[in-house]
């Protein structure tokens, strides 16, 4: 299994990746990687942040964060 962080702009309509791929050791360090992310990024941005976790063939996203459009750090575990 291996675990990483992507990042994204926050719009439903928006696919655009800001990064590649970071690699992770466990669950526990992409969640914080992510939250990094999302919180040193620029608020006008609306940056989005992912945990997800690869087998094989599959890509599993288990937390997603952002900071939404009143300047609140939102979390949410997908597990």
């Amino acid at each position: 299994m291996e675990y990483f962080v992507r990042t994204m702009e926050k719009h439903k309509e928006s696919t655009m990746l800001f990064s590649s791929e970071i690699q992770c050791r466990g669950l526990a360090k992409a969640t914080e990687e992510a939250r990094r992310q999302v919180q040193e990024s620029d608020p006008a941005v609306m940056l989005q942040a992912d945990a997800c976790l690869r087998t094989r063939s599959e890509v599993w996203t288990k937390y997603r964060c952002w900071i939404n459009e009143r300047g609140e750090f939102v979390e949410r575990k997908l597990i």
